[in-house]
């Protein structure tokens, strides 16, 4: 048997693919590993944006499942687990503690289902409103506190031809939508699909998305623009602000000190605090498909993948490259992060509340093919709010 023929081949999906701003760096800790394994062979899928999520699932169902994998929490990973097709990692930690210490252990329950441990949380990720500053200082704009002061500011960039929000109508786009629907409803109801009030807060929030709308708050081609196309419009200063994810602070030069980064605007009549965050765990939740892990040919590979893979110098390099925020322990290494990584960092401490991100506690899939494509319709008047918000129900949006 040849060399080559020894090989194990280790299959590894994410979103941290194409233009993602991570994937040059995993590709990078992929070579090292490789380097330093040289019997295993790293096939990477990682795909970025919306092409991800159909991959992977696709992948499972057709039993092509991939070999050491990273999803986010929710619906998804849940059904997964639910059929079996997730290996169960509590034996393992067990046996290597200090392996399990490195992770923050607040952050273990979101990667924990009935009492079994089966992710390892790699990626902590918050949802913030990041603003041209630039844009603000030449239109003499103030920063947005309250929903009110971003009606005001919507307005004026809308006057000087300035896209005020650089918004699309794919689910990357929602970040905007999901924002009002947490400082609307507050922690208690936004994770809890089964409170009474929560329909309200998504019908609520709608109805505010309607409100920027009829301003001109969002690009005109809105409907049509690629995630690509909407960042891009944003870097390259044709809007004032957008609402992102910290993982988006990669995409923005070390040096540009033009960017900000707050707390999107609170309500008054919400239930959520000032200087509320969403706050969670992002794909950088790794784990191994339960077929490898069965597979005596392939788990010590997987395994050291995986282990690799949330090692503190992994993670300190994905720290140091895209000022990834980690949920494992590197506070012995200096990471020279960049200034908007550290204002980031003070947003994060300085938060009166956290709330996980709304789509972590509905079904996913009803998300994407009936809320995210239905906004459209809302928003020019085509569908009535609840028309849609009983549809998505209808649909299963609840029984996560």
């Amino acid at each position: 048997m040849s060399e080559e023929q020894e090989k194990v081949r280790l299959r590894f999906i994410s979103s941290w693919g194409g233009v993602d701003s991570k994937a040059e760096t995993l590709q990078e800790i992929f070579v090292r590993f490789t380097n330093e394994n040289p019997n295993i062979e790293i096939i990477n899928e990682s795909l970025f944006g919306e092409d991800f999520l159909p991959k992977i699932k696709t992948d499972f169902a057709s039993g092509n499942n991939p070999d050491v994998f990273g999803i986010w929490p929710g619906s998804d990973i849940r059904a997964l687990i639910q059929a079996g097709k997730v290996a169960d990692l509590t034996g393992l930690m067990e046996e290597n503690p200090e392996w399990l210490r490195l992770f923050k252990s607040s952050m273990l329950k979101y990667t924990t289902y009935d009492g079994k441990l089966y992710g390892l949380p790699f990626e902590i990720i918050f949802e913030a409103l990041f603003i041209n500053r630039d844009l603000f200082e030449k239109y003499n704009v103030p920063i947005p506190a309250t929903f009110e002061e971003l009606k005001d500011a919507v307005k004026i960039f809308r006057e000087n031809d300035i896209v005020p929000i650089a918004y699309n109508s794919l689910a990357e786009g929602t970040y905007l939508y999901q924002n009002m629907v947490a400082l609307l409803a507050g922690k208690e109801i936004a994770e809890n699909p089964l409170h009474p009030e929560f329909g309200n807060y998504y019908k609520k929030a709608m109805s505010y998305m309607q409100e920027l709308y009829r301003i001109g708050a969002f690009p005109d081609d809105a409907f049509t623009m690629t995630n690509h196309e909407r960042n891009t419009m944003f870097l390259e200063k044709k809007a004032a602000m957008i609402v992102q994810g910290s993982w988006f602070i990669g995409n923005i030069p070390p040096d540009d000190e033009t960017v900000d980064i707050v707390y999107f605007p609170y309500f008054s009549n919400g239930n959520a605090p000032p200087k509320t965050l969403i706050y969670g765990l992002g794909n950088g939740c790794f784990y191994i498909s339960s077929e490898t892990y069965n597979d005596d040919t392939k788990r010590d590979a997987a395994v050291s993948l995986l282990r690799f893979l949330t090692s503190k110098e992994t993670a300190a390099e994905f720290a140091r490259q895209t000022g990834m925020i980690s949920c494992v322990d590197i506070r012995d290494y200096s990471i020279d992060y960049n200034a908007l990584t550290g204002k980031a960092q003070i947003l994060v401490n300085n938060s009166r509340q956290f709330i996980g991100p709304p789509d972590h506690f509905i079904d996913r899939t009803v998300w994407e093919e009936v809320i995210v494509p239905g906004i459209p319709y809302v928003l020019e008047g085509k569908m009535e709010i609840d028309e849609l918000y009983d549809k998505a129900v209808k649909a299963g949006l609840l029984s996560n």
